[in-house]
């Protein structure tokens, strides 16, 4: 399994990248590809052409222009079509709060024969789309989902087969998506 942090979002939202924003002394795409690593045989970072100077050190994967601006789906898809069949780790890099418990609990709970294993929201009970295991056979159910014009990789997960795990931990899961709730956290040291 290789890992996969999404950091090639436009945070239209937050206003700068959250790839960058510091929780733990580092960019967050680092703190996340750190949590990746000891579950992963290889931890790449999914960005825009644009951005992959900022991720020197670090392999990077490139957005596949053609499949155009189709948010996160277009990280997964270059991921599957970027390396030899194997499941990807996919982690949102949006996540300060997670643990490495987090990721301990989810590769615990992975069920190869579900086209994905990932956090149900604490408070929708939907897929967390970021947060989760796709395996191999995933990839042709995405291109095919794509084909058909989608992009929503959360009603890709709700259509599908998958394992949803119930976190121990809610907070962890949180998001944090705009400047207000980046100002209201607490640095973690």
């Amino acid at each position: 399994m290789n890992g996969l942090v999404l950091a090639g979002g436009q945070s239209r939202r937050m206003g700068q990248p959250k790839s960058l924003l510091q929780y733990h002394g580092v960019p967050q795409y680092q703190h996340a590809a750190g949590l990746l690593a000891p579950f992963c045989e290889q931890v790449f970072i999914s960005c825009r052409a644009d951005q992959q100077a900022l991720f020197s050190g670090y392999a990077t994967i490139i957005d596949t222009a053609s499949y155009g601006e189709i948010g996160p789906l277009n990280g997964v898809l270059s991921a599957f079509t970027t390396a030899s069949p194997t499941a990807w780790f996919v982690l949102g890099c949006d996540y300060p709060f997670l643990e490495p418990s987090d990721i301990h609990q989810l590769v615990t709970s992975r069920n190869r024969k579900k086209v994905a294993t990932v956090f149900a929201n604490p408070d929708t009970a939907a897929p967390e789309p970021l947060l989760g295991i796709y395996e191999a056979e995933a990839a042709l159910l995405l291109f095919d989902w794509f084909n058909l014009g989608n992009a929503s990789l959360r009603m890709f997960l709700e259509k599908e087969d998958v394992t949803l795990v119930k976190t121990s931990y809610p907070l962890h899961l949180k998001s944090v998506d705009e400047p207000r709730d980046y100002g209201n956290l607490v640095l973690i040291t």
